[in-house]
């Protein structure tokens, strides 16, 4: 604290002790209000109201307020503005003022109007909810267009990736990890220790040693032995991560490292000692680069395999995924609630306890939530880029041009609102909660409002209307929600000590969680504290920056704001600044629920960066804020724009700017929910005034109290700290010496701390004993409650109401400091957390502490109510297994009957029946349920690959000129759809380019042409086929119904179905053509696309009867396939090279008799999958979409 700030406040408790009638040399006493949202608030106006009776208001030189303390401290602040220090201490002794009446009312400050109120603050809180998210989608999408940079790359150049190679590893982000640790890593290793210090660490120009250069000769033989042996090829887009390839990585990684570090060493003008330090510092740091960078791409990989897994399962219809929204939006809403509760049990907790995990699961849980939110978008970009028909018009681009159109978007809209410095703040619910502080008690001294000044509702000599009109009026102005001119004032014309009231100090927390010169994580304190009056702005212990009359370069000068703006900051608890208790999964738990209270104050002084930095502040504030919130990044006092928060998340207890003036005498009431009497933040205190300004603080014990000080009467009992939670004979105070020390010119001097914790004791009122045995918590309930009924809010009030009118002057004048400069005696000084009372020493039980009949009647209800949820689950369990063994016994039975049946067979074109034949197709079915024991699925799988390889060919060989060769040949096609391009569906994860997608330059070329007036790009190849086939066949069929309709296809299908004879191999060269259907109706309408192929093109194209592929995906225990949003023929690559007019011709007869049987124009699309050589080429693969989202066929 400087000279000036000293001197000004000299003069301002001169002129307020003149008012008040305070003599001009008693000592200086202070009154500090700690936190506590509604709680502190409430009981620091019964303690208000109990020195108003005693007269003791005039007595008060500084008033100092933290979060919900400054609620009472403002209003009174106010009040005394507005009526003077004598007028507003009548009005707060009186039982009826109208000030009193105002406060009960609006004890649920929040939703002081019941359901209205509360909607308001819902349609708040879901406004700023989404500008929150909004803005992180607008960033995240561009991270989720680099995380999907793999696929894009191969979806729009058509790079050939090796499918079979690259495959089993899903993701290209993890074998290009692996295969940039094995790059880089080892050699980096390697270097490090190959450079050692030498016996003279003078020496300049060391040789590299023998035993070196011998580790890298056998390195280099090692390398050239494994190539000889192995030959692998070098990893690359077709060559896969085979182990001897990344084993000559490591090997040449490692010898190169070594021959560079010596190298350096060698060339090094330093000598050998400071080389080697600086080669393995730059070693160390480039190290931990790579593994960042490693580290970053395995998590890049694993958001989009989970990202893709959780869309192919979304789009599948997987009931569980919706489940999993609605509970994760019922988590969302319990986390809301629970924010301020979590954070206040965070902040209590000790090592020694189970409570100390709490905040290590709060940080985990806001890096768990931020993962999950970055997934779902990266599924929400997936969907876009990769989906064939995201939503209608969007069919026609490109991976690659929707990528290039969802970047354009995000830069446009960051471009625009880079510079928005409002948004951080107007997108937080810091406008709200001011709004609803200002209106509940800033109001109170609003002399345009009848509260401080008793008005009539309607004066004398009005005619009836105007009579209507002022009663109208006057209702406005006692209606909180009403917003009326003056509930808030600048906080440069809040002057309560210019009426005789006290000097209010207003102190918050500016978060610091990076040092101000080194970048350093800060890990103990991570803020300051702030404390603002109308003079100015105090920073940390020493630094006072005064409210300039002029703006200062580079600052911003008169932005010191309102009251309720600083009030609402003192109390934003809720944050994700915490000081102290800041973390980075914390931050951005509270970031993305939306719980922001925060404030982003412009410094009042100017700021010390340049460069890239001042650029950033300048031109793209709006991000810099909101990343820094998100990540809680933190710089202080050193940046253009300060982040403040409570002033509890620096000091709780609001003394520490009272200690910073040396007071004699401080009455603190300290509100904070401690209901186990531990006495944390007087703790906190304790060690910030020794640490800082060097005052200690020693407590009374209770015997040390009694004999020294005759504290007339017994109302009021001073407690060691360690006897307050065991105390209800009466009524408990702590007591303290404060001794400072010789700081700035100043002398060494002591001064006198007397708290006030709220506590119970017999002689309390009936009413409030009574709400205390139904609220074990009161009077520390959690500080989330800021709704009080009229119970709850009148408890609290009395409480602190019964011991402000215990501080009569009788009582005080005992105590040094309150009505004479004096010394204290010698005390033994109490500890703050000690042994409690000895079990046999506590005689009774006080008589609002609960029975323990009643605890032992909910533990045994709690007990029943556990045994009956563990009796059900059991039974579920029961049910469950008794359902796998019937079904595994169902299985047994079709193996047994099919190993029989097929085992026997002789011949060489034998007989077989359709029992068998459908048999050994369900067995291909169950091959891959869950309920099977892995043995059992592998021994079906031997018979289905034995009848499939080895009797299949030689039995289609032998009967080709009989008439069982149909039935073995739709037998073999149908064990032959596992060969097919079995596709994961309409995300098929290798899905190259579509080949009538509009790409990247053409979308430029479109919108160029677009832009100069030219005409829309045309129709895709699909499109202009169904269009054709439209054209052809609904005029045909427009009067045909029943069979006539039926030949009348039949009539067009034929030239169709010759052009597929025409142009399709026969013989072993014959094609297959499995038809994939997601129901009932969509397998009947494959019946019926199948039919005309049988006979006519037998001998060019196998069509085994269609698969449901949901009724196959619920045997197996599997997810179904994603649903393709039209009728898709999947076709190899290959295949698609070698017979061009083979799939042409049958794309055509599938438009052709899908638009015949559901009389629209049809399209077919057609999709190529990469070739692999474990899988039959020539089988292609005809997925009709479900009912519901493409419509049963007409006359089905």
């Amino acid at each position: 604290m400087d000279d000036a700030l000293r001197a000004h406040e000299a003069e301002r408790l001169r002129v307020r002790r003149q008012l008040a009638g305070t003599p001009a040399d008693a000592p200086t006493v202070g009154l500090a209000m700690s936190g506590g949202g509604i709680r502190s608030a409430t009981f620091c106006l019964g303690l208000l109201r109990g020195l108003a009776q005693r007269g003791q208001l005039t007595r008060i030189d500084y008033l100092s307020t933290v979060s919900g303390g400054g609620y009472m401290g403002a209003m009174f602040g106010r009040l005394v503005t507005a009526v003077g220090i004598v007028r507003a201490q009548e009005l707060l002794a009186r039982h009826d003022s109208p000030v009193l009446a105002w406060l009960r009312r609006n004890g649920r400050y929040l939703t002081p109007s019941g359901s209205r109120d509360l909607g308001i603050a819902v349609v708040s809180y879901l406004r700023a909810f989404f500008a929150i998210h909004g803005e992180f989608m607008i960033v995240c999408l561009p991270f989720a267009l680099f995380v999907m940079a793999p696929h894009i790359w191969q979806a729009t150049t058509g790079a050939r990736f090796g499918f079979a190679q690259w495959q089993s590893w899903q993701v290209l982000w993890w074998p290009a990890a692996l295969g940039l640790w094995l790059l880089l890593a080892p050699g980096l290793m390697a270097g490090y220790w190959v450079a050692r210090d030498t016996a003279d660490p003078g020496r300049r120009r060391v040789l590299m040693p023998l035993r070196d250069l011998v580790f890298v000769a056998l390195l280099g033989l090692a390398l050239v032995l494994v190539w000889a042996a192995a030959r692998p090829p070098l990893p690359g887009l077709q060559a896969p991560l085979t182990v001897p390839a990344l084993v000559l990585v490591a090997i040449s990684s490692c010898a190169i490292g070594m021959v560079g570090a010596q190298l350096r060493l060698r060339f090094s003008d330093d000598t050998r000692s400071l080389a080697v330090a600086r080669l393995r510092n730059r070693l160390t740091h480039a190290l931990r680069l790579v593994a960042l960078v490693a580290a970053a791409m395995l998590l890049f990989g694993a958001l989009d395999r989970a990202s893709w897994w959780l869309l192919e399962s979304l789009a599948s219809g997987d009931p569980w995924v919706w489940g999993g929204v609605g509970f994760g939006g019922a988590v969302v809403l319990l986390m809301r609630a629970l924010a301020q509760p979590l954070l206040q049990l965070s902040q209590r907790t000790q090592p020694s306890s189970l409570k100390a995990w709490v905040p290590r699961l709060v940080n985990l849980l806001g890096l768990v939530g931020v993962a999950m939110l970055v997934c779902s978008w990266l599924v929400l970009a997936q969907l876009l880029v990769f989906h064939p028909q995201p939503f209608a018009g969007l069919e026609a681009f490109g991976p690659g041009a929707r990528a290039v159109m969802l970047l354009a978007l995000c830069a446009v809209w960051i471009g625009l609102s880079a510079g928005n410095e409002q948004m951080a703040n107007a997108s937080s619910l810091h406008s709200f909660y001011r709004a609803r502080l200002t209106r509940a008690y800033l109001a109170v001294g609003n002399t345009g409002r009848p509260i401080a000044r008793a008005a009539a509702a309607v004066p004398a000599g009005l005619d009836a209307e105007a009579a209507r009109q002022a009663r109208r009026q006057h209702h406005d102005l006692l209606d909180v929600t009403a917003v009326v001119e003056g509930d808030d004032t600048g906080l440069t014309s809040y002057r309560p000590e210019a009426a005789g009231g006290p000097i209010h100090l207003i102190n918050t927390c500016l978060n610091q969680t990076r040092d101000d010169a080194s970048g350093l994580f800060n890990a103990d304190r991570k803020g300051t504290l702030v404390t603002a009056s109308w003079y100015g702005f105090e920073v940390g212990a020493e630094q006072v920056v005064p409210v300039p009359v002029q703006p200062v370069e580079g600052a911003a000068g008169k932005d010191t704001g309102t009251l309720g703006r600083w009030i609402a900051v003192s109390g934003a608890a809720a944050a994700p600044g915490a000081g102290a208790y800041t973390s980075r999964g914390w931050a951005l738990l509270l970031y993305f629920l939306g719980v922001r209270l925060g404030y982003w104050l412009r410094s009042p002084q100017p700021a010390s960066i340049t460069g890239l930095r001042r650029w950033l502040w300048r031109h793209a504030i709006k991000p810099v804020m909101l990343w820094s919130e998100g990540t809680a990044t933190y710089f202080g006092a050193t940046r253009p724009w300060w982040y403040l928060s409570d002033g509890g998340h620096f000091e709780n207890t609001a003394v520490y700017a009272l200690l910073k003036r040396r007071l004699d005498f401080m009455i603190l009431a300290d509100c904070g929910a401690d209901a186990d009497y531990e006495f944390g933040d007087l703790e906190n205190l304790v060690r910030k005034a020794r640490i800082d300004l060097g005052a200690e603080i020693e407590f009374y014990t209770r015997q040390d109290a009694a004999r020294l000080f005759t504290l007339a009467g017994a109302s009021l009992t001073v407690l060691s700290p360690e006897d307050m939670a065991d105390n209800h004979s009466s009524r408990g105070v702590l007591l303290a010496r404060i001794r400072y020390g010789a700081h700035g010119g100043l002398p060494a001097a002591e001064g006198t701390l007397l708290v006030i914790k709220p506590n119970l004791h017999d002689a309390l009122d009936v009413d409030l004993l009574a709400y205390a045995q139904r609220r074990p918590g009161f009077p520390h309930e959690t500080t989330g409650d800021q709704s009080f009924d009229e119970a709850q809010w009148e408890s609290y009030h009395r409480l602190g109401e019964d011991f402000g009118r215990e501080l009569h002057p009788a009582w005080l004048s005992q105590i040094p400091g309150w009505t004479r400069h004096e010394r204290h005696p010698p005390i033994v000084a109490a500890r703050l957390r000690g042994q409690g009372a000895a079990p046999e020493a506590v005689t009774r039980d006080p008589l609002w502490k609960r029975s323990a009949r009643a605890t032992v009647v909910g533990a045994s209800l709690g007990l029943g109510a556990s045994g009956t949820l563990l009796i059900s689950l059991w039974q579920v369990q029961e049910a469950l297994l008794a359902s796998q063994k019937s079904e595994r016994e169902e299985v047994r039975r079709l193996f047994s009957d099919s190993s029989k049946a097929f085992g026997e067979i002789e011949g060489t074109c034998p007989r077989i029946t359709e029992q068998d034949s459908t048999r050994l197709q369900q067995l291909q079915t169950v091959q891959g349920a869950g309920s099977l024991a892995p043995i059992e699925r592998d021994g079906i799988g031997r018979l289905l690959k034995r009848v499939a390889a080895d009797d299949c060919p030689v039995r289609l060989q032998a009967c080709s000129q009989d008439p069982l060769r149909h039935t073995w040949r739709t037998l073999c096609a149908n064990l032959e759809r596992s060969a097919g391009p079995r596709s994961a569906g309409a995300f098929d994860y290798w899905a190259p380019p579509r080949a009538a997608g509009i790409g990247v330059a053409d979308l430029v070329g479109h919108a160029l042409a677009l832009l100069q007036g030219g005409p829309m790009p045309p129709a895709s190849g699909a499109r202009a086929q169904a269009a054709a086939a439209a054209a052809l066949v609904l005029p045909a069929m427009a009067d045909a119904n029943g069979e006539d309709a039926a030949a009348v296809l039949a009539d067009l299908q034929l030239p169709a179905i010759g052009r597929i004879v025409e142009h399709c191999p026969r013989g072993a060269e014959a094609a297959s053509l499995n038809i994939r259907a997601y129901d009932e109706p969509m397998r009947e309408l494959a019946r019926r696309l199948r039919d005309p192929l049988l006979v006519p093109a037998a001998q060019a194209l196998t069509v085994p009867s269609a698969e449901n592929v949901t009724t196959t995906a619920l045997v197996q225990g599997t997810r179904r396939p994603v649903p393709w949003p039209q009728a898709t023929l999947l076709v190899r690559r290959s295949d698609r090279e070698r017979q061009p007019a083979c799939i042409d011709a049958l794309q055509s007869y599938l438009t052709i008799t899908l638009t015949g049987l559901r009389r629209v124009p049809t399209e077919v699309w057609l999709r190529e999958l990469p070739d692999d050589p474990l899988q039959r080429s020539r089988v292609f693969e005809l997925w009709l979409p479900p009912t519901p989202g493409w419509g049963a066929p007409i006359g089905a």
